[in-house]
């Protein structure tokens, strides 16, 4: 019998197999669920804009938007009176310098950078879930155009989303 294991492992083992499969499913949940039962609905006002970047709090507003419909744990209300909670925002760092340069001392690539300010209110108890004076996010992009400076931007921006939306879900 050397090297097997006997039946009634072989069952312990399986059944503990079992138990974990059914386990990490409700984790799963249980992390993404932390938002309080009384919160359905979320208003974006559009975000305050404190920067000399034209478009950037709009632009900001719109991708913030989109991504809580697309993800759906929240419907999306237009008038911040008919919703559970509010995200309120300010953009108030913008900057955009050389990050790279090329042989011939030439601006290669740019950096954007933008900073914000962010409050997750749940409007039912006047409370803050979430906040921070400083989310940032930074792209780079190349030096070959205003297509590139327009798709670097976005990509800021997505990724300054992505944080808000990560520190909602964490502050939950």
């Amino acid at each position: 019998m050397c090297g097997s294991v006997p039946d009634r492992y072989k069952h312990a083992r399986v059944g503990s197999v079992f138990l974990l499969l059914l386990l990490v499913p409700a984790c799963a949940y249980s992390f993404s669920s932390g938002l309080p039962a009384h919160i359905k609905s979320v208003a974006v006002p559009l975000f305050t804009n404190q920067t000399e970047e034209f478009g950037v709090a709009e632009e900001v507003t719109d991708r913030l938007v989109s991504s809580l419909v697309r993800d759906g744990t929240l419907r999306v209300v237009a008038d911040e009176n008919e919703a559970d909670s509010v995200i309120l925002g300010t953009v108030r760092i913008y900057s955009e310098e050389p990050f790279s340069y090329d042989s011939s001392e030439q601006v290669d690539q740019y950096i954007i950078r933008i900073t914000a300010e962010v409050r997750f209110q749940d409007r039912v108890r006047d409370e803050v879930l979430w906040e921070s004076s400083r989310v940032f996010a930074s792209a780079t992009y190349p030096n070959e155009g205003p297509a590139e400076r327009t798709v670097g931007l976005g990509d800021a921006i997505d990724l300054l989303v992505e944080e808000v939306l990560t520190g909602i879900v964490a502050g939950w």
